[in-house]
């Protein structure tokens, strides 16, 4: 490791170990957290029945008590082969908590729970896992295809005028001091296998106004730096669907995660959001 490296890694305090292999370190509560979303999702095989409100009925009231609001929306979905193209009705079940911050979506090929107050990887796999066994005394859905979890954090105001200080600087990039004021918008994107799949991140710089994803997170009025994480494994033969299966997998794909954002920001980051390091 060069000088400059090691200085860096002294005075910052950056993880220097493989983000996608090995231990994680411990989590550090963050009281002004960057997180603006959080989302899980699992796909299982299309249960055409979705579609009809009758089919989902015992499924809401089994969990009517955590999530009290039903929202629907029907959409196209369109699937273009070298001979036809087919078009398919997508319709998706959508069920809030009380405080709005909470939402279970179902559709014919996947659940997902999404969250504007995540507190903790247990109290949201402890949820995730909640919706699961509810879906499988209900819906019944015998298999899985995929598992995914993404975490969407942004940070603006101060904190960029020093980014090199809080992110490392492969993550810090082209938004450097000398060159800072010229930027308009940065975008990178890297793909990895890791211990417990595939994790895709993408991180940049944003002007006013504007974002990468207007659903897990919404534009602003000031320019800001945006880190959002996805890890998911996916089956070359579908699993079983379990909901002790699918919070093991979950819990191993946010620590994953989480190890990734450790090694992404230094110290000084935990710090200005209230993280005692």
């Amino acid at each position: 490791m060069c000088a400059w490296q090691a200085q860096l890694d002294t005075q910052m305090k950056f993880s220097t170990e493989n983000p996608f292999h090995g231990p994680v370190p411990r989590s550090v509560p963050l009281p002004r957290t960057p997180l603006t979303a959080v989302l899980a999702q699992v796909r299982f095989p299309e249960i055409l029945s979705v579609t009809k409100a009758e089919f989902v009925s015992d499924f809401q009231e089994a969990i009517r008590e955590d999530y009290p609001i039903c929202e629907s929306s029907t959409g196209h979905l369109f699937e273009v082969r070298p001979q036809a193209v087919n078009q398919s009705i997508s319709q998706n079940w959508r069920f809030k908590d009380s405080t709005g911050h909470w939402r279970a979506t179902l559709s014919s090929g996947f659940f997902a729970l999404e969250t504007r107050s995540y507190s903790s990887r247990e109290d949201f796999t402890a949820r995730v896992a909640q919706l699961a066994s509810s879906l499988s005394t209900t819906i019944k859905p015998n298999s899985m295809t995929r598992i995914g979890i993404r975490y969407v954090d942004r940070v603006h105001g101060e904190i960029l005028d020093e980014l090199e200080r809080f992110v490392r600087p492969e993550i810090s990039g082209t938004h450097s001091e000398s060159i800072r004021a010229d930027i308009e918008q940065t975008w990178t994107q890297l793909t990895a296998t890791a211990d417990s799949g595939k994790l895709t991140s993408r991180w940049g710089y944003m002007p006013p106004s504007m974002t990468h994803e207007p659903d897990l997170m919404p534009p602003i009025s000031e320019s800001c730096w945006f880190l959002d994480t996805d890890a998911y494994v996916g089956f070359s033969a579908p699993e079983q669907f379990d909901s002790t299966h699918i919070r093991e997998k979950l819990n191993a794909l946010a620590s994953r995660s989480y190890g990734f954002f450790r090694w992404a920001v230094s110290d000084e980051f935990l710090q200005h959001c209230g993280g005692k390091v």
